[in-house]
C-alpha cells in the first residue's frame, strides 16, 4: 500500500509542477535570449546585460529588467510616448529585482508603447541615469 501512496504523491507532485503558468528566466546578455518566444522585446538596446523577466503563460503579462553598460544608448520604438506614473498600470509580478512604486515614479521616465498583438498594455521605463531600464506587459484583468 505504501508504494502505491508514494505514486499518488508523486503523480500529485508532478500534477503541481505542470500547473504552474508563471516562469522565471535569468539570461547574461541580450545575445541569450530566445527572442522567438517574445517575451523580450527585439528592440532592447544590443548591449543590455543581466536581464530577468518573468512571463505568464496564460494572461501574458510579462515584466523584465536589465542594466546598460556605461557608453551603451538605446532608442524606443517610435510608437512609444512619454507617459506619467499615474498613467501607467501595475506590473502583475512581485520581484526582489523589480523596482518599487516609489523608484519606478521618481527615478524612471516612462512610456507607453504598442503592446505585441494586444490592445492592452505595454511599458518601458529608463532610469533617469540611462543604466537600467524595465519593460512590463499589464494586461486587464
Amino acid at each position: 500500500m505504501s508504494k502505491f501512496i508514494a505514486l499518488k504523491v508523486a503523480f500529485c507532485l508532478l500534477l503541481v509542477g505542470c500547473l504552474n503558468d508563471t516562469l522565471d528566466a535569468s539570461y547574461d546578455s541580450l545575445a541569450d535570449v530566445d527572442m522567438t518566444k517574445g517575451w523580450v522585446p527585439a528592440w532592447l538596446p544590443e548591449t543590455a546585460v543581466n536581464l530577468r523577466e518573468v512571463h505568464n503563460l496564460d494572461s501574458n503579462a510579462s515584466a523584465l529588467a536589465f542594466d546598460i553598460p556605461p557608453g551603451g544608448a538605446w532608442q524606443l520604438p517610435e510608437h512609444c510616448r512619454s507617459v506619467t506614473f499615474a498613467d501607467t498600470a501595475p506590473s502583475h509580478f512581485d520581484r526582489s529585482w523589480w523596482p518599487s512604486e516609489s523608484s519606478l515614479s521618481s527615478s524612471y521616465s516612462l512610456y507607453q508603447c504598442k503592446a505585441d498583438a494586444s490592445p492592452d498594455f505595454a511599458f518601458v521605463g529608463i532610469s533617469k541615469t540611462g543604466r537600467r531600464g524595465v519593460h512590463w506587459r499589464a494586461y486587464a484583468r
